[in-house]
């Protein structure tokens, strides 16, 4: 018991000042907000020294240091969508409606761009994924695109996606085997691609596919549709279960350490199911709101959702009842949520990104905790291979 105690006081020290920033303001009050000249539907994405890295719809990336000031802004040729991606060497990637792909150096100069196409289906809405040897991966509305790290085509893939709103497409996953998961509209289906391009399997839903896919420890595949339902499915492309929700599900799952699967409707519900598909859980955010905003589930178990006609971030505690929100007076969210590592939530709502005082001990060590499953937005399965520090506080607390 005594080595317990002088452990927990030790780690507690370590912790003081990531508590200090982290929890110094009452959770679900405004820390900042930063101004945009157009909408950010992009979700933001955290660098290692606390850059946060997002697109707004005034054809714009910004870097924003963690106190809220901006560090610069890369000038794109449209709007943009696309959710970063940061690479291992600190590159950004992000798709725009120009029909290119840019890698952006974090000095905030531009590396390379990749142009997709010479016509309208060449937009990029989706968030690029990145494999763990570094390769690219980009979705436009025609083609699931492979590039090199320094820009060149490695192979593209046909998938004709021909979504009508290119600001909710499915942006690719990668699994542990390299498989690479894409939702495709027009085929009503989640593709599986080989890592050299070519078809593994098509799983056919009985709707579009504009959910993004989330991985789960065990290789299953979950995705929504538009019609009405989250879907399980197998590694071998094999239907696993399907829940059946209240309308369409554009929102992309997240899975909790415990295997529970996180999702919103279109409608404003919020599900939480179990690993065998029965519902957990149900959590109405608004009577009168939309969702496509994909949970964020903290380490302590805590839900986090962005609404969008009621323009609020919902904390939803692990049993389903409401923790707090945030209420914004402008345009709600089509951006999901990021946790950053001291418990500050980062949300677009309208023309500006906030930062939001969270009572999270930073984000769920778990298969997919969040969009683009980590803080990077790598879209890519990683193994869990250590407790978070909530837990770790717990267990030498024990």
């Amino acid at each position: 018991m005594k080595s317990k105690g002088v452990w927990a006081v030790l780690l507690g020290v370590l912790l003081i000042p990531v508590s200090i920033n982290g929890w110094a303001g009452t959770p679900g009050t405004q820390k900042w907000a930063f101004q945009t000249s157009g909408k950010v539907t992009s979700s933001p994405a955290l660098g290692p020294d606390g850059t946060i890295y997002v697109g707004s719809y005034d054809h714009k990336v910004y870097a924003i240091n963690p106190d809220g000031t901006q560090k610069w802004a890369f000038q794109t040729g449209d709007e943009v969508s696309s959710s970063p991606a940061l690479g291992a060497d600190g590159t950004i990637y992000i798709g725009s409606y120009d029909n290119k792909l840019y890698a952006i150096n974090p000095d905030g100069t531009q590396k390379w761009d990749f142009l997709t196409a010479n016509n309208p289906l060449g937009k990029i809405g989706s968030s690029p994924a990145i494999g763990a040897d570094g390769t690219i991966y980009a979705g436009s509305q025609t083609n699931l695109y492979a590039l090199n790290p320094d820009g060149a085509l490695k192979w593209k893939f046909y998938y004709e996606q021909l979504c009508m709103d290119t600001g909710i497409t499915s942006s690719p996953a990668i699994g542990k085997d390299g498989t690479i998961y894409a939702g495709v509209c027009f085929w009503n289906s989640l593709l599986a691609i080989n890592p050299d391009g070519t078809k593994k399997w098509a799983f056919k839903a009985g709707g579009e596919v504009q959910s993004s896919p989330a991985i789960g420890l065990d290789g299953t595949i979950y995705v929504g549709s538009k019609d009405y339902k989250l879907y399980a499915v197998n590694p071998d492309g094999t239907h696993k279960w399907a829940f059946e929700t209240s309308s369409s599900v554009y929102s992309s799952p997240s899975l909790g350490p415990d295997g529970t699967i996180y999702v919103a409707s279109h409608n404003g519900w919020v599900y939480a199911i179990n690993p065998d598909g029965a519902q957990k859980w149900a959590y109405k955010v608004s009577q009168t709101d939309n969702t496509v905003s994909s949970p964020a589930i903290g380490a302590n178990g805590v839900v986090y959702v962005g609404g969008v006609w009621d323009t609020r971030l919902y904390a939803i505690n692990p049993d389903g009842t409401k923790r707090w929100t945030f209420a914004d007076l402008g345009w709600g969210s089509y951006s999901s949520p990021t946790i950053g590592p001291d418990g500050t939530i980062y949300l677009g709502l309208g023309n500006k990104l906030y930062a939001i005082y969270g009572d999270s001990p930073g984000l769920a060590n778990s298969p997919w905790p969040m969009f683009r499953h980590d803080l990077k937005h790598t879209g890519r399965f990683a193994s869990i291979t250590k407790p978070s520090t909530y837990l770790f506080m717990h267990l030498l607390l024990d």
